[in-house]
């Protein structure tokens, strides 16, 4: 496989040959490119392997994209253009030159499986230090201000946090009865409770902090396995979302009753905005993001 035009540099990248080829003839890298590659070695070898198999490449820049995409290949990965890329667990977008309209198709189309978004500045950062800035959302903005393409991704990702204005039809969502789901769920199951009579802050969120990382067959209750999938795995965006859409339900379904459920609300709603501070990706929610062995 052919790596790509390297438009950074003005022309045919010098590292266009076979990965066999590639990986015996570092004697062409600059010494500063060697530096990073072993950088990539040592860092990811510490792990015992790369935390991804294949990687889809979009747009250029900032650096050269043929150097990026010689190293992960040496390091063993697949990489692909991103009109060629399948199921690939990581994509890399540039700064410019980003096709948003293929990289929000394959959004779609992955929305709830596995799958890594970083700007090729985050995946330096993820092979230098070790941690992948996406596990981190706390700073995970830093790399999207001012990058083109991964504002763009936020802005369609975005505005998916669930709201908690009634529904307009019924005031029915996805609650814990009937037909939306079992009459308790397993947030109930581990202790939660709102209200007058429910837990304090802390305890509330120390719950919903074990709900988020729990192992999926570590849930407590028994549910039908069609019911227990949609909670996704272990701190993934899947789970949040999962977790988030339950109390917005909550709240939907109980705002507007007769009897007055303004604490069990207003206890739902603070703790719903503690989550997407806490957890809250914009870039990764929606996605079993943490799972990229």
């Amino acid at each position: 496989m052919p790596t790509p035009t390297d438009e950074n540099s003005g022309g045919t990248n010098p590292d266009s040959q076979s990965p066999d080829s590639q990986s015996s003839d570092r004697h062409g890298y600059s010494e500063s490119h060697l530096e990073v590659l072993r950088a990539y070695e040592d860092r990811w070898e510490e792990g015992g392997s790369l935390p991804f198999t294949t990687v889809a490449m979009e747009g250029m820049g900032p650096f050269s994209r043929g150097k990026i995409w010689s190293y992960l290949w040496d390091l063993g990965a697949e990489v692909s253009e991103l009109e060629d890329a399948a199921s690939p667990d990581v994509l890399v977008l540039g700064r410019e030159r980003v096709d948003m309209n293929a990289t929000c198709r394959l959004l779609r189309q992955r929305e709830g499986e596995r799958l890594r978004i970083c700007s090729q500045e985050m995946l330096l950062g993820w092979s230098m230090t070790g941690v992948d800035p996406n596990k981190r959302p706390q700073t995970v903005d830093t790399f999207i201000e001012g990058h083109p393409a991964l504002e763009s991704v936020r802005s369609y990702l975005d505005g998916r946090w669930p709201g908690t204005d009634p529904i307009p039809s019924s005031g029915e969502g996805e609650g814990e009865a009937g037909e939306f789901g079992p009459k308790e769920s397993p947030l109930v199951r581990l202790g939660y409770t709102v209200g007058q009579d429910g837990l304090g802050r802390p305890s509330r969120r120390d719950l919903l902090h074990e709900a988020y990382e729990l192992e999926l067959d570590s849930l407590p209750g028994n549910y039908t396995e069609e019911y227990i999938e949609e909670w996704g795995p272990a701190e993934s965006g899947v789970r949040l979302k999962r977790i988030a859409n339950h109390l917005a339900a909550n709240c939907r379904n109980f705002r507007g009753r007769e009897n007055d459920y303004s604490l069990a609300i207003s206890h739902w709603e603070e703790d719903l905005r503690w989550l997407e501070e806490e957890f809250y990706n914009p870039l990764t929610y929606g996605f079993t993001w943490p799972e990229m062995q």
